[in-house]
């Protein structure tokens, strides 16, 4: 400690200040930062410019941002910035901000220098480009967006598209809108509603919701806008898309469910995201990968792609890429949005569950688990995918039921249930205008009777020859 900066009671003093602000003690952390601060620490200024910036004391904000400046802390730099502008001395703030800049800071001393020469249109518009165009190389999405207006008040229409697909990459929640506005301009309407799509699935935006349900009712699919009118504010139904999906992998995956809950049995659940693990009680199980949560609040499900909690890159939750990438392939919007707010429909928990089990059915496996998280408020989903676990074999037994099961949970398309059902046991196929049936590898037969109306009447199952 002889060789620090600073002497020993200001490094002291500093640690205090910071432990006083972690237990939300302000005056303490105040005090403590202000005896480090005229000692010279340039982070206790710092931290007292920016409880001065709460108080909306710009004057006091300066300064004591001025004294961390001085030190070195860029920080400092871009905190005097903010607080000279705010007192209208734009010409100064633009000193700190460049040196805030120089000093190797973050994107938003360039994002600060491109909104003041920006001045909504009106100011050096070619230095503003310039500065946010290195605010965006530095990944600022709010920089790519500006630059989008800027380059299109300079007379660059190309120049703003390009600007508006990066913050778009960034996820800045009104670009995908706005490119949908430019593409609309030109009379693309089919690329607009890719854009108004992307809006609604990543930030839930209204009014691109309204567009393509207008988009889709104008082409006479009613029932694909009436999804995107209500995803924002509460669906009361699947999308015609998903009840197709859905129908073709009900039955097996219901099957999928009733051996895979007969082989877990009960027990606490503990689940590791790093090692894609679930425990119940005393077994562990590989091959999780975690689906997403319900919130018993909203009534809404999260897919976990699409969870700012999560870290994106842990094993459990590499496998979701998948549905979301067949979900896009398929124009199936559920697997495509990353929050859906069920509260429309009559069980919105069951219908959660019932998304993430056909959904799971695209991963292979043995099938979906659920538990109680956040103190009840909630319900996560993990999926399964361990050999360990029995498979789900053919069970002529029980054919009858899950097809009849399957049929009232996706009552669209009965036919589709039965195609469906016979496709994922590898059975023949065999079709009139009346009947559907056929027989597996293993010799076993089924044969489904439809009324006139395309509703299930009779099934007959029947054993292999052995």
């Amino acid at each position: 400690m002889g060789d620090a900066p600073f002497p020993l009671e200001a490094i002291e003093a500093h640690e205090r200040g910071r432990a006083a602000a972690r237990k939300n003690d302000v005056e303490g952390a105040e005090h403590w930062w202000r005896v480090a601060a005229e000692a010279g620490v340039p982070d206790a200024a710092f931290q007292l410019g920016y409880l001065a910036e709460t108080r909306n004391d710009h004057a006091e904000a300066e300064r004591w941002h001025r004294q961390a400046a001085e030190g070195g802390h860029d920080g400092g730099m871009l905190g005097a910035g903010a607080a000279l502008e705010k007192q209208g001395r734009k010409e100064e703030a633009l000193t700190f901000y460049r040196r805030a800049w120089e000093a190797g800071a973050d994107d938003k001393a360039a994002f600060n220098l491109g909104r003041i020469y920006d001045d909504d249109g009106k100011g050096d518009l070619a230095a503003a480009a310039e500065w946010y165009g290195r605010a965006a190389e530095k990944g600022n999405a709010a920089a790519a967006y500006n630059l989008g207006y800027v380059r299109s008040d300079l007379g660059d229409k190309a120049g703003q598209v390009e600007a508006w697909q990066r913050a778009a990459e960034l996820k800045y929640p009104q670009a995908a809108f706005s490119l949908a506005s430019v593409h609309l301009e030109d009379g693309d309407e089919d690329t607009a509603v890719t854009f108004w799509r992307q809006a609604v699935a990543e930030f839930g935006h209204a009014k691109a919701g309204e567009n393509i349900a207008i988009y889709h009712t104008r082409r006479g699919e009613p029932e694909k806008g009436r999804f995107w009118d209500e995803v924002t504010r509460g669906l009361t139904a699947y999308s015609p898309q998903f009840e197709r999906f859905g129908a073709w992998t009900c039955a097996a995956s219901i099957h999928r469910q009733d051996v895979l809950y007969e082989a877990l049995g009960e027990g606490d659940v503990r689940f590791n995201l790093e090692e894609a693990t679930i425990t119940l009680g005393d077994r562990t199980y590989a091959g999780m990968t975690n689906l997403g949560s319900f919130s018993h609040l909203d009534k809404s499900w999260l897919w976990s792609w699409a969870n700012p909690a999560l870290g994106q890159d842990v094993p459990a939750l590499a496998r979701l890429r998948e549905l979301r990438e067949y979900g896009e392939r398929n124009d199936i919007p559920e697997l495509v949005v990353g929050r859906l707010d069920l509260s429309g429909f009559p069980q919105p928990q069951q219908a959660a569950t019932t998304m993430a089990i056909a959904a799971g059915a695209l991963l292979g496996g043995n099938g979906l688990h659920s538990c109680s998280i956040n103190e009840g408020k909630g319900s996560a989903y993990f999926h399964l995918d361990d050999p360990q676990l029995p498979a789900d074999e053919y069970d002529h037994i029980a054919a009858a039921r899950l097809l009849m099961t399957a049929a009232e949970v996706f009552p669209s398309d009965p036919r589709l249930v039965v195609r469906g059902f016979l496709a994922n046991y590898g059975f023949s196929l065999q079709m009139s205008a009346d009947r559907m049936g056929g027989e597996s590898p293993q010799g076993h037969t089924l044969m489904v009777g439809f009324t006139d109306t395309g509703r299930i009447k009779a099934i007959s199952s029947g054993a292999d020859r052995t």
